[in-house]
């Protein structure tokens, strides 16, 4: 009887926990069309592409410093020492502990073809426009994080599998319109002195003005016809003006207010081809950390004059976002309360068996 019993409820409990309600997240994540339009002014090829995003509801504040302020800090770098890749110059190791390399597996080898921010230990950050639809397959693609040389492999470097490729639901392959993405990594990654994610500009997107210290950094190209580097680069940028950018001779009042840009008005220091998808890093002394204001996005040409760089702003997709960080995060629990479920109803028919 006292088998019989403990039978039972093992098979109630284990039933129980296998059939619990698991909500899915929604494709759109509750999001509605674009804003804004491009309007009608058509640009030359170079440029490539327009932003158009959608105002997203606000998350808590605290998501913006990871819950617990653990982001933001390079244990290597002395912060503000030297130049900090139109025009920049070779960062020092451990200098940005969040950059990462996206790559693409060919065989034995594989080539860079953006960059990307580490945000969370199994998130990566980036740009939409950085996969197509023929490289959507997250089997097909490397992070590479905790590296300045993308030209083999570093004692300290971790190249990690990509479980899910997350491209924002109202991305405009022609217009570049939400241009933002998540990698979500197989396995979490272990932060050392090299690799330490950088913290989201949730709550703190508003304190970005000229005179904040924000740099940029990857291993596109230093001239705009020139070649990918191996070699991590970097270089010292401010925020500019929507009233600049938006200007006749700039960008012509196309920059939406979920985008800004930042960089250099005379074309000194710009991002290029392969620093797409990389963070615009900003510090704040207020909170002794860094934060990723913008995405790399695109400009016309790279370092021309008046045309500085465009940055999707993360901090305007603060829903979309924290949705799916809940939703992976919700995705484990409920992968181990099946387990448990599977171990009990296991134990249950065994007892059951077992029973005179």
């Amino acid at each position: 009887m006292g088998l019989g019993l403990l039978s039972a409820a093992l098979l109630f409990l284990g039933g129980a926990l296998i059939c619990s309600e698991h909500y899915p997240l929604s494709e759109r994540s509750g999001h509605g069309s674009s804003q804004e339009q491009a309007g009608g002014r058509r640009w030359p090829e170079a440029m490539s592409g327009r932003p158009r995003a959608q105002k997203e509801p606000q998350a808590p504040e605290e998501e913006g410093l990871n819950a617990k302020g653990n982001c933001g800090t390079a244990p290597l770098a002395n912060m503000f020492k030297g130049s900090r890749i139109v025009g920049g110059t070779e960062a020092q190791i451990g200098a940005w502990p969040w950059l990462v390399s996206l790559q693409i597996q060919y065989g034995r080898y594989r080539a860079h073809v953006c960059a990307g921010s580490l945000v969370k230990n199994r998130w990566v950050l980036t740009a939409a426009h950085c996969t197509n639809k023929d490289n959507r397959d997250p089997v097909m693609w490397r992070v590479v994080i905790g590296t300045n040389n993308i030209d083999g492999r570093q004692p300290h470097s971790k190249m990690m599998k990509v479980k899910a490729i997350i491209i924002h639901p109202d991305f405009d392959v022609e217009s570049y319109e939400n241009d933002i993405a998540l990698f979500h990594l197989k396995k979490a990654v272990r932060y050392n002195d090299y690799i330490q994610p950088i913290c989201l500009p949730f709550g703190v997107f508003q304190r970005l003005n000229r005179n904040t210290k924000c740099f940029i950094s990857g291993w596109g190209r230093t001239t705009e016809e020139g070649n990918i580097t191996k070699k991590l680069h970097e270089a010292e940028v401010h925020y500019i003006s929507r009233s600049f950018c938006n200007s006749d001779k700039s960008y012509g009042d196309i920059i939406p207010y979920t985008s800004f840009c930042a960089g250099d008005e005379d074309g000194v220091f710009d991002t290029c081809k392969g620093d797409s998808g990389g963070p615009l890093m900003c510090y704040l002394p207020e909170h002794e950390r860094y934060f990723v204001m913008g995405i790399t996005s695109y400009g016309y040409g790279c370092g021309r004059k008046n045309f500085p760089g465009v940055y999707s702003g993360p901090s305007f997709y603060q829903k979309w976002l924290t949705d799916h960080f809940y939703q992976a995060s919700n995705e484990g629990i409920f992968n181990i309360n099946i387990l448990l479920g599977q171990v009990l109803v296991a134990l249950g028919s065994v007892v059951l068996l077992a029973s005179p």
